[in-house]
């Protein structure tokens, strides 16, 4: 009994000895952000982790006031929102949240609304200008129309569907002194002031976006009068009346040519008996693509496979890199494992074509790849990461180039984008593709150089031509060795032992944007990002050629 009242009292000083010693291990450092947020009807959400920032798009059909979200899902799993992130908000005004996890981190969820506006008059001279902060909108017609008698043709200042304007656009008549309306919407009311405002320039050129063969124009005229262009080559007596002409109002707008790269020209607008001051500009040089014969080639970074330049040549699109491949992750155990090299024997012109294998490299498939950009590092033995894409602003209408395909038969499978199943026995397919774009290298991971990053064994990270920044885009593939080819469009010449000359169209998603950089990839097997393909597949490539 002695010895166990002992016992218990070295237990209970140890104890209060514990109790005595400070907790001073820190908390984990676990920083809550939003992974996601579900916002039924929204046109986007953008999560800025950065600085704590999640920006909700609507549509104008949505009220601000009354925005539902549907769940919300944690970089952090144990990530706790208060208050609940789930149900109505009103998000008129900016709200806070509370992010937590060891720490409290706090968050802002905001909206925007693009709301369409719009007001024309008869007789309209070029586009209206809608100062929304200030609520104002002022549409222009020529000297000779009276402010006193306007007809108004359309009228737009607030959301779809629930917006009522007093007075209404057929009693508004004199515009002489501008006139107020009240524009009422969800409870409220705006005051905005409509303006019509007489002009002398009854035709004029806002501006002309050269190309190299072509231009896109567009000035400002009277609505509903025979609006049109015409050009010609700086100092030369004949004009030439542009095309079909796109009206939009008092806008309108074509492209003109076919021009000659690196001239210049001279254009005016017409608008009946109207002409404009005429607007002289400079069409771009037809660029091409460095080394895009795959002349230049060494083993400048390995004597286990060629780099697609050489540093001793002359010529400074020869001297660099430009293209890059696989190599550097498929030979890391041997040169026998090369997916990108010359062949000097089979070539269209010049010193070499470039050949793309596709192998079984020990653990992994490797589709015979070369692309403008870099190889950045391999990931352990699952794949690699690519940054894609080199400067470019020009902006061609397709490119030319010589190929020639052995279709292997599918013969390893590790993955396969969803929806589009595949199986050994299928037949492999080769992939040739272009695409123009504005990536800032911050939102997509890459370089100022190569702004696009590719991580093999990650799929979110895979090229799409859908994305918002792809400006344009160009591909070719075929499941079939090159002498099946015949037929198909984008054949237009076949050459010996099985080339063929390709022209692919590049489709343009947006004329008004200028490109920053270009990507241009070649692929022996299409789904080698997903280590799926055919062992057998060769795909020879030669002389690629811009076409303007």
């Amino acid at each position: 009994m002695k010895r166990i009242c002992s016992y218990i009292c070295l237990l209970a000083a140890a104890l209060t000895l514990a109790c005595c010693i400070p907790n001073d291990l820190p908390y984990p450092v676990i920083k809550g952000a939003f992974a996601s947020l579900d916002v039924p009807g929204a046109r986007e959400v953008i999560i800025d982790e950065q600085n704590c920032i999640v920006t909700v798009s609507l549509p104008e059909e949505i009220d601000p006031a009354a925005v539902s979200i549907k769940s919300a899902a944690y970089v952090h799993p144990d990530t706790r929102c208060e208050p609940q992130i789930e149900g109505v908000w009103n998000l008129s005004s900016p709200k806070e949240v509370t992010l937590k996890t060891y720490q409290d981190y706090t968050w802002t969820i905001r909206s925007t609304q693009e709301i369409e506006r719009y007001f024309t008059v008869r007789g309209q001279v070029g586009s209206t200008v809608v100062d929304a902060p200030n609520r104002r909108v002022i549409a222009y017609v020529s000297a000779r129309e009276s402010l006193r008698n306007i007809a108004v043709t359309s009228l737009k200042l607030g959301p779809v569907d629930v917006t009522s304007i007093s007075p209404s656009p057929e009693a508004m008549k004199d515009f002489s002194q501008g006139i107020q309306v009240e524009v009422s919407f969800r409870g409220r009311t705006e005051i905005w002031s409509l303006y019509v405002e007489q002009t002398e320039n009854a035709v004029e050129i806002s501006y002309v976006d050269p190309w190299t063969t072509r231009a896109r124009v567009v000035a400002q005229g009277a609505a509903g009068s025979q609006n049109s262009f015409r050009y010609r080559k700086e100092g030369d007596g004949e004009w030439t009346e542009a095309g079909e002409v796109t009206q939009d109002g008092g806008l309108f707008y074509t492209f003109i040519g076919p021009l000659e790269p690196e001239t210049a020209y001279e254009c005016v607008a017409v608008c009946g008996s109207d002409v404009s001051q005429p607007v002289i500009f400079s069409t771009e040089a037809a660029a091409q693509l460095p080394n895009a014969g795959f002349e230049a080639f060494s083993n400048a970074e390995s004597a286990n496979y060629y780099s697609w330049y050489d540093r001793s040549s002359s010529d400074p699109g020869h001297n660099s890199k430009w293209w890059d491949s696989g190599n550097v992750g498929s030979t890391t155990i041997g040169a026998s494992y090369c997916i990108a090299q010359p062949d000097t024997e089979d070539k269209i012109s010049g010193r070499a074509s470039a050949q793309l294998v596709s192998r079984y490299v020990v653990i992994k498939f490797a589709a015979g790849n070369t692309f403008s950009g870099e190889f950045v590092r391999v990931v352990g033995t699952q794949g690699g990461v690519l940054n894609f894409g080199r400067p470019w602003t020009h902006r061609p209408s397709a490119v030319r180039l010589w190929a020639k395909y052995e279709c292997g038969e599918i013969d390893v499978i590790d993955s396969y984008p969803e929806g589009s199943p595949v199986k050994k026995g299928d037949a492999d397919c080769c992939q040739i593709w272009m695409a123009l774009g504005d990536w800032d290298y911050k939102k997509y991971g890459g370089t100022s150089q190569c702004p696009v990053q590719v991580n093999t064994t990650d799929k979110s990270t895979f090229f799409s031509q859908d994305d918002e920044a792809v400006i344009a885009y160009g591909e070719f593939a075929a499941a079939m060795s090159s002498p099946a080819w015949t037929g198909m469009p984008q054949v237009v010449a076949t050459g010996e032992n099985g080339w063929m000359q390709l022209e692919i169209p590049i489709s343009y998603k947006d004329v008004s944007r200028r490109p920053t950089h270009i990507i241009v990839a070649f692929a022996s097997s299409r789904l080698g990002d997903y280590f799926t393909g055919s062992s057998k597949s060769r795909l020879w490539i030669d002389d690629v050629e811009m076409l303007y």
